[in-house]
């Protein structure tokens, strides 16, 4: 008789630690940092080099990975991690199970925004348009990556989460270019 396996109770930065172990790469922290900064940053976040070799303490504690000890010269070491098979059970029932929970946006410019009567609407505006180019420069990376991720199958959905988040960041881009054309106009009536 199988014994049936709970899903551990592992913060989002474990998962995300572990999801791009699940890969099939043997990784060092570096290396994971470097995968999140290239896909998961796009539409979460890119966890600190800390907090990444803190989740891989904690994962290999609970078995999910393991790590050797590589030279790579004389007097340098590297970690080298790689998910264990109890890894991808704990990574398949996280991925089958974990609920949607609600998006909680935190603009601070358009709290900002709201604040405006505050302050010098020019400046306001400068701000925007910043956010709007960055906004674009975001959604011109994430498109990248999602058509780099398209030549590696295993990198499927991967893929189709970077091509989320250059459409994501795309419509933010044009939400904000909105935004500017109204408050301008609105800047332009009062002669100000």
């Amino acid at each position: 008789m199988s014994e049936r396996i709970e899903r551990l109770d592992l913060p989002a930065t474990a998962w995300a630690v572990l999801g791009v172990l699940s890969f099939d790469d043997v990784l060092t922290g570096y290396d994971i940092k470097r995968w999140a900064e290239q896909s998961i940053a796009f539409f979460y976040w890119a966890p600190s080099q800390s907090q990444i070799y803190s989740e891989l303490r904690r994962l290999e504690s609970v078995g999910l990975v393991t790590s050797r000890i590589e030279q790579t010269h004389a007097a340098r070491s590297r970690r080298l991690y790689a998910i264990t098979d109890l890894g991808r059970i704990q990574m398949r029932l996280w991925a089958e199970t974990t609920e949607p929970e609600p998006v909680v946006l935190k603009h601070q410019l358009m709290l900002r925004v709201w604040a405006a009567h505050n302050g010098d609407r020019r400046r306001l505006i400068a701000a925007l348009a910043e956010h709007r180019d960055e906004a674009r420069r975001r959604g011109e990376r994430a498109a990248q990556h999602a058509v780099n991720a398209a030549k590696v199958p295993a990198w499927h959905f991967a893929g189709l989460a970077d091509e989320w988040s250059a459409r994501y960041w795309s419509e933010e881009a044009e939400r904000t270019e909105w935004m500017l054309a109204r408050l301008q106009t609105e800047l332009d009536e009062e002669g100000a």
